[in-house]
């Protein structure tokens, strides 16, 4: 399964060092740890589940582990190419019945090097792909749209879906995330063509 890990822009090589390190005490000695279009976020595909993954990260830093370079682990369930149209199409197509229709769910949009289109031009097309009840605060399933330079990962994750070392503290000077325009949004009460699950 792929992830998206962000760590410390100008930081790929240890960054990789420690990905390496954490995904061999999980069991993967050979994933595969490739450079973005964007300083700070790393593309890794590893033979384990992404979401099992997250949570061995979570119990090894409850253990003691430090993770000062790959601070944050997002599992990636799709990818397509930066274009609306497919990413709205992607959303119906795999995304919509992911939710059951008594779920609540939320959409954050990440835009990192994409200038074509603002976030809210983003957020209003596709908002409307999904016809669940939308929770902001506290959705069942959060819709996670990372554009990455020509690529978008897309996720569907449940609140422990993601690993984040910065979560209880203040995060790292220049973290990756800042790179980022990030929306939280929704509707009132591989890498290349869209892809299933990895």
């Amino acid at each position: 399964m792929d992830l998206l890990v962000s760590y410390q822009r100008g930081r790929h090589g240890r960054a990789k060092r420690e990905i390496l390190r954490v995904l061999e005490r999980l069991g993967d000695e050979r994933p595969l740890i490739e450079r973005t279009a964007v300083d700070g976020i790393a593309f890794v595909r590893t033979a384990l589940d992404g979401r099992l993954v997250v949570q061995g990260c979570r119990t090894l830093f409850q253990q003691g582990q430090a993770f000062e370079e790959a601070v944050k682990w997002v599992p990636v369930d799709y990818w397509c190419n930066a274009d609306l149209e497919t990413i709205h199409r992607l959303l119906v197509e795999h995304v919509r019945d992911r939710i059951a229709p008594n779920e609540t769910w939320g959409l954050k949009v990440a835009k990192r090097r994409w200038q074509r289109f603002h976030t809210d031009e983003i957020v209003t097309q596709l908002a409307g792909a999904i016809d669940r009840k939308v929770d902001l605060d506290r959705p069942d399933k959060l819709v996670r749209v990372d554009v990455v330079g020509a690529e978008v990962a897309i996720s569907v994750l449940r609140p422990d879906d993601v690993f984040s070392a910065t979560a209880t503290h203040s995060p790292p000077r220049g973290p990756p995330e800042a790179d980022a325009i990030e929306r939280n949004v929704g509707r009132p009460a591989s890498r290349g063509e869209p892809d299933g699950p990895h």
